[in-house]
């Protein structure tokens, strides 16, 4: 069902996800694995699939814009994928 605009306007803004990972990881210099990163933006919530996909589609424009860094290492987990600010 449609809203008029000053509806619309009343409505909360929320943090994108881009955004609250590039805060995030601006406040820590170490390295995080995407589940330790999803934890800690929100730590209430458990959708993993849905949570994954927004995170794939925020990390990716970060790393290209040359604001986050991506290594695979080798952990007693097997290989994991860190992600670190510039």
């Amino acid at each position: 069902m449609p809203i008029n605009k000053n509806d619309f306007d009343k409505g909360r803004v929320g943090d994108t996800i881009i955004g609250r990972i590039q805060t995030f990881l601006g406040s820590n210099k170490d390295a995080y694995t995407e589940g330790e990163i999803l934890t800690r933006l929100y730590p209430d919530h458990h959708a993993w699939p849905g949570d994954h996909n927004g995170f794939n589609n925020a990390m990716h424009p970060l790393a290209y814009a040359g604001k986050v860094e991506t290594r695979y290492v080798a952990t007693d987990a097997g290989v994991q994928t860190y992600y670190r600010v510039v």
